[in-house]
């Protein structure tokens, strides 16, 4: 069977990229290093060209995948709440939602590293007796304590 200009081609073009995979895989990851604005760029211009084609190519991508897609959402939200970053993230917005001021990361990082009650002294027995006291007036935080004390507001005495 004769092979055409074209089929020859391709056939040498596959032997190549077998042969020098590793070399074209690192041009091509230097090349996209030094020519990222570029690179970024002409994607840019075009998203912007053919946007009308890719928002309807994704509407039928999503209308016929709905249910892959909702599946895939809610294992990929699991997994990142199981995730340091992702508890993190869920313990500083509820605390912005209970009404805390001014949450920051170093609040955070105080509050993991914080070992005793800062009321009682007692060492706390697990992550869930650890609770984050702050005042309900201002939202501003003020000490890292045991459930018990801050169930009790016993505190109070003590820098009353």
């Amino acid at each position: 069977m004769v092979m055409t200009k074209e089929e020859r081609l391709k056939e040498y073009q596959i032997i190549y990229y077998q042969n020098n995979k590793d070399k074209i895989i690192e041009y091509q990851k230097k090349r996209a290093v030094d020519n990222r604005e570029a690179i970024n760029l002409a994607a840019k211009k075009r998203h912007e060209n053919n946007r009308e084609a890719e928002n309807k190519r994704n509407r039928i991508y999503y209308h016929n995948n709905k249910e892959d897609n909702k599946e895939h959402e809610k294992n990929r939200k699991k997994i990142y709440a199981q995730t340091p970053a992702g508890k993190k993230t869920r313990t500083m917005s509820i605390w912005r939602w209970r009404g805390v001021i001014n949450v920051t990361e170093k609040m955070y990082n105080d509050y993991i590293a914080t070992t005793h009650c800062e009321c009682c002294l007692k060492e706390f027995s697990s992550s869930r007796d650890r609770c984050l006291d702050h005042d309900h007036e201002t939202g501003e935080f003020r000490w890292v304590i045991c459930q018990s004390c801050n169930n009790q507001d016993n505190w109070k005495k003590i820098i009353g």
